[in-house]
């Protein structure tokens, strides 16, 4: 065989394994096709009150787990939703990195794709691949401005799509978000539907 006819071959070899691997059996359900674009909403303002205020229908002081609700919101440095599209683990097993594609911002930034950072012995559970989220985060901006952690104790500021609606693994943070959604402008609950 040449030398020209092996490289052709090769080549054309490299293109197909590359077309496969690109568009084949590795190419995640919930990656976007080229074809399809994100197209961001606009932010809204979350117009939250401050701990010692009433809500914001003017109402007396929240109390209990609404509290702990506002507490995250007011303290996140961004709440967005989005869908986990890697993970990557740590080999000391100390930490865990998932990227998440951002689908809205309700308070924050503006970036398609963020890094978030989990301690698995911090409780709570880590977030999954093709998951989608609602989370409340702080920033890390001590190592890079797209890298976040959950807010809250033992990942309180993590909210999983679960049968239409946005659960906490602590059911009273759930009813407590259900909520606080029915009273926000219709633009909101938009972003909020699961």
């Amino acid at each position: 065989m040449s030398i020209k006819l092996f490289g052709t071959v090769l080549l054309a070899a490299v293109l197909l394994a590359g077309g496969l691997l690109l568009n084949g059996p590795l190419t995640p359900s919930f990656a976007l096709s080229p074809a399809e674009q994100i197209v961001p909403l606009p932010p809204v303002h979350l117009d939250l009150p401050a701990h010692d205020q009433g809500d914001a229908a003017g109402g007396p002081a929240v109390q209990g787990d609404a509290a702990r609700l506002l507490s995250l919101m007011n303290a996140a440095d961004a709440i967005v939703t989005g869908t986990v599209i890697a993970e990557a683990h740590a080999l000391d097993g100390n930490s865990a990195v998932t990227t998440l594609e951002v689908r809205d911002w309700l308070k924050g930034g503006t970036a398609r794709y963020i890094r978030i950072v989990q301690s698995p012995n911090a409780g709570g559970s880590l977030l999954c691949s093709g998951e989608s989220y609602l989370l409340m985060l702080r920033a890390d901006q001590a190592q890079a401005t797209d890298l976040y952690r959950i807010a809250g104790k033992a990942s309180e500021g993590k909210f999983a799509q679960q049968d239409g609606r946005w659960a906490n693994d602590d059911p009273l943070l759930t009813t407590a978000l259900q909520a606080w959604s029915q009273k926000q402008p219709a633009a909101l609950v938009k972003k909020l539907a699961a």
